[in-house]
């Protein structure tokens, strides 16, 4: 049997010795942290990543439901133990549903704190009540089961975003944004994409990671990764990385871009994690913009966040979503707003671009909205970069779009 570090809290000081004082006859478990509220109990398992905590349900602080959430969210590996004196059904099932897979009533025998302790610890579910009835019993126990399959699911999940942070299972590939006027390569988007078996999307990757608090490790890791690559691409042409709402007010990636020249580089939000306060994103982006670095608003079209991180953040590069690019060119409303879109930006010196473009059609019809610059399966797969011949780019599978003609026309090479 190995050793089980465990974290207590409680807020009531003879309850907290009585339980460490119980636990020391225990020669299997060690004590990590005591904690006497829910935030306390929350930045403990965060720090010391117990095998079990054990929670007090009325703790100040939100109580041992926040406690539970939290450091389920925080430290996925850790099981959790509620431990109180109300033993209602709607008790116990609330505390079920924040992520306990033990429940013990504060009257229940000693060895039964300690058995639930052990049980929580081999991954099985330890509901220990009176007058619960049978039936509310076996319901308890089955969804504290599920409780400990989820969380078994988060540890290996967790682990394997661990492994792309800081391993070799996280890959980039480049697509290039074209202008669609002249046909040259105005810019390539790093796009990461995971080594690994089961493949996965990209942002199941990045959603998971958010879920178990990594999104800004895993962002940055992938921004890393893009950036070394920014000695191969010449000069004119900008690279543009991905970076969450989060990421963007993280220090350390203010500190990531001093590493590159400001003029090359554009930072392009995504809609990974939302915009509680626009005031923090501003300040953030402030320095490296002032610096020169370029900030694009990615999805626009996709919903109303789109549109509304364009107000408050004043970008240079506004990008439409593919669900507003696709079929334009048969779809009025699509081809109605994407006009109106690009007749705003360009009032106010934005730049517009189309992603996702599949089709000629598609292509032919963007160029006459006015749109400047686009990217999409149709101009160029996302790849490795190719090399420069005389200074430039010339994507494989890209098409040079030439206005020589009355109609565009597409033709092969560059």
């Amino acid at each position: 049997m190995g050793r089980i570090r465990l974290m207590l809290a409680d807020d009531e000081a003879p309850m907290l010795e009585a339980m460490c004082e119980l636990v020391s006859t225990d020669r299997y478990i060690d004590v990590v942290g005591t904690a006497r509220d829910a935030g306390e109990a929350i930045d403990l398992a965060e720090l010391h990543g117990p095998d079990v905590a054990l929670l007090d349900v009325r703790m100040p602080g939100g109580g041992g439901s926040r406690a539970a959430r939290e450091i389920r969210r925080r430290s996925p590996e850790t099981r959790i133990v509620a431990l109180s004196a109300s033993t209602d059904p709607r008790t116990v099932a609330s505390m079920i549903r924040a992520g306990a897979v033990g429940y013990v009533g504060k009257d229940q025998p000693p060895d039964e704190v300690l058995r639930a302790i052990h049980r929580s610890a081999d991954g099985r579910a330890s509901i220990v009540v009176d007058r619960l009835g049978e039936v509310a019993e076996r319901l308890a126990e089955h969804q504290a089961s599920q409780v400990v399959q989820i969380a078994e699911r988060a540890r290996v999940s967790t682990d394997r975003i661990e492994e792309a942070i800081h391993g070799d299972v996280l890959a980039t590939v480049f697509q290039p944004i074209m202008d669609l006027d002249e046909g040259h390569v105005r810019g390539v988007e790093a796009l990461a994409r995971f080594m690994t078996r089961p493949r996965r999307a990209p942002e199941t990757w990045f959603a998971e990671a958010a879920v178990h608090g990594l999104l800004t490790e895993l962002e940055l890791a992938a921004a890393t990764r893009a950036l070394d690559h920014i000695d191969r691409i010449p000069e004119g042409v900008y690279l543009s990385v991905n970076v969450s709402p989060a990421t963007v007010c993280d220090p350390r990636l203010a500190q990531l871009m001093q590493t590159v020249q400001a003029r090359s580089v554009v930072l392009e939000l995504t809609e990974r994690s939302p915009i509680a306060d626009y005031e923090d994103v501003r300040t953030s982006l402030a320095d490296m913009r002032a610096e020169g670095f370029r900030l694009a608003i990615d999805d626009v079209g996709s919903g109303f966040s789109g549109l509304g991180h364009v107000v408050e953040l004043s970008p240079d590069l506004v990008k439409f979503d593919r669900s507003l690019v696709g079929g334009v060119d048969t779809d009025t409303t699509k081809s109605s707003l994407i006009a109106r879109l690009t007749s705003f930006a360009a009032e106010v010196g934005m730049e517009v671009v189309a992603e996702g473009i599949e089709t000629a059609a598609e292509l032919d019809t963007l160029r006459a909205l006015g749109v400047e610059t686009g990217q999409g399966f149709l101009l160029g797969r996302p790849g490795p970069i190719p090399e420069p011949i005389d200074g430039s780019l010339r994507w494989p599978r890209a098409y040079e779009m030439s206005r020589s003609e009355a109609q565009p026309t597409l033709r092969t090479g560059t």
